[in-house]
């Protein structure tokens, strides 16, 4: 194995300008390889976006300032900002590895903030995953494999923050500093384990991954605590989490930071109408001094002129027939697994089991993340198992 170089943090190329994009883009076309990560502001504000994007292109480190890209950009009507197009062909290339660690959220952040689908996408974190190592964090593999103990001071930093902290942006670019030698090593753990096929399986699946997110008028319903709650009260909390949100989005604040989901049931369940009980519930006294009047009323008018709650989610009948397949599955998938010594996803990927569960074997071609190398290796148990 050769070592993939280690660059210095220091030596990074700094962009916050559209001009200074283009030389990017001939550094990404030169590369044999691309690792990248990126910083969102998740926790701070109503809508996250991305703040931060660190690319290591064949050993030379870039940082790019896409918050102030998006900024200083064009303001789409609908639909995803443009500002990073100049990147888009070399980023959306298939032709060689784009390494992340756990990068479905990557992945995703792309479709969603730039309309751009990520290309040979090799993920790390699946990798130490179907090696079976317990501790699959990036500072974990890096720690393992490279020696090097990273700084986890900045996993709550505020990327949204300008002028960022010297040392967050160090913390930023270590993401793509050792992430090549990580990954080079994992590949080559891979193929020794044979399980080249299984995870190329698998990297397809977090290139595919989209964006879940937003505001979902039934969402109470996965409040912690909901199912305790009287019709009365229900009809109170949908008011209220509906009213949450919309101040969440007024003080561009995350929802959970305008009011908890504890203390949200909590005021579903006494139903406060003076001040007085607001402020023995705990809420907040900006949130009294501002929009008290309006809690006020959101709760009067959710008990008294209460409209049809948002449908609760239900899950879908499973069939005795499907309970059945799932039981002889699982009991094999754990022991062809303990056999082969390989953790159970290696064996057979939940998305496949559900869909032998639900459908049978009849077209295992068909079933999801399950390959030509499992069909090959498992047909004859497959169908036994499905029937």
């Amino acid at each position: 194995m050769t070592d993939t170089p280690i660059v210095e943090r220091a030596a990074h190329t700094w962009i916050e300008r559209a001009e200074d994009l283009p030389p990017l883009a001939e550094a990404l076309a030169s590369a044999p390889w691309i690792a990248l990560d990126t910083e969102a502001n998740s926790m701070f504000v109503y809508r996250e976006c991305m703040c931060l994007l660190q690319i290591n292109a064949g050993g030379r480190l870039f940082v790019v300032d896409t918050l102030a890209l998006i900024r200083s950009g064009p303001k789409p009507e609908t639909g995803a900002s443009q500002v990073l197009d100049p990147l888009r062909p070399q980023l959306e290339r298939t032709d060689r590895p784009c390494y992340v660690h756990g990068g479905e959220y990557d992945v995703g952040i792309f479709k969603r903030d730039f309309g751009i689908s990520l290309g040979g996408i090799w993920d790390s974190q699946q990798a130490a995953s179907f090696l079976g190592w317990e501790k699959t964090g990036y500072g974990s593999v890096v720690e393992r494999i490279c020696g090097i103990a990273l700084d986890k001071a900045y996993t709550q930093y505020d990327w949204g923050t300008r002028p960022l902290d010297p040392d967050a942006l160090r913390y930023a670019i270590d993401d793509v500093v050792w992430l090549p030698r990580v990954c080079e090593h994992l590949v080559e753990a891979i193929h020794v384990a044979d399980l080249d096929e299984e995870l190329e399986i698998a990297n397809r699946a977090v290139a595919g991954a989209g964006w879940s997110g937003g505001f979902d008028v039934g969402g109470f319903w996965r409040i912690k605590g909901v199912r305790e709650l009287k019709p009365h009260a229900l009809s109170v909390l949908a008011a209220l989490h509906a009213w949450r949100d919309g101040l969440a989005k007024i003080h561009d604040k995350p929802p959970g930071r305008i009011i908890n989901n504890e203390s949200l049931l909590s005021l579903a369940r006494n139903q406060p109408t003076n001040f007085q009980l607001l402020k023995r519930l705990g809420v907040k006294g900006w949130i009294l001094s501002a929009h008290g009047e309006e809690l006020i009323a959101t709760v009067k008018a959710a008990m008294t002129d209460a409209g049809p709650l948002p449908a609760r989610p239900r899950h879908r009948e499973v069939l005795p027939i499907e309970e059945e397949r799932e039981t002889r599955l699982k009991d094999w998938r754990r022991a062809e697994a303990e056999r082969r010594k390989v953790p159970l996803q290696v064996v057979l990927p939940a998305k496949s089991l559900e869909f032998l569960k639900q459908h049978g074997a009849g077209d295992l071609g068909a079933v999801p993340q399950l390959g030509e190398k499992r069909i090959r290796l498992y047909r004859e148990a497959l169908e036994r198992l499905s029937s």
